[in-house]
């Protein structure tokens, strides 16, 4: 009894160190579906290709979409967003939501060309100079707010992100 009681109450300091960090992405899914899931989950069914949506933006904005397509960048200080490439040289931002000042969830920073499906809803907004040279140094580039000028730019908030595995 005394040796099990003495176990119980070297042990039980020791529990809190067994729950996974909430700050670390972690996938939502089972180890043989063929997606990780970071956020709500959801399907890739209907996922629409993201140059559809890049193509005619006004036919999206203000509305949750699915759009599926290829990762050319991820912020590499906490994987906030990610870029997706819309066939032209242009991209779309996925920014992940913020609740009470943290990130609901993230996403990991070495998915860079991988294949993601993605919901949120879409909106045409504007960066500004010094915004730019932010997220230009959360991708792990020099720069300076002098680089840049107000650059318009498609951008979604996700509720969802897959990401295929490889």
């Amino acid at each position: 009894m005394r040796a099990s009681l003495l176990f119980l109450i070297l042990a039980l300091p020791l529990l809190p160190a067994c729950q996974p960090d909430s700050a670390d992405p972690a996938p939502a899914a089972s180890t043989d579906a063929p997606y990780d899931v970071f956020g709500a989950a959801i399907t890739p069914d209907d996922a629409v290709p993201v140059q559809s949506v890049a193509a005619a933006p006004a036919d999206y904005a203000g509305r949750t979409v699915k759009l599926e397509g290829t990762v050319t960048a991820v912020c590499q200080m906490s994987g906030c967003w990610l870029t997706l490439d819309a066939g032209d040289g242009t991209g779309v931002r996925i920014v992940m939501p913020r609740q009470d000042g943290d990130y609901v969830f993230t996403v990991p920073k070495d998915i860079a060309g991988r294949t993601v499906v993605v919901q949120g809803t879409l909106e045409e907004t504007t960066l500004d100079a010094a915004t730019q040279a932010h997220l230009a140094r959360d991708a792990g580039a020099e720069a300076d707010e002098a680089d840049f000028e107000a650059t318009p730019e498609l951008q979604i908030t996700a509720d969802a992100v897959l990401v295929k595995r490889t």
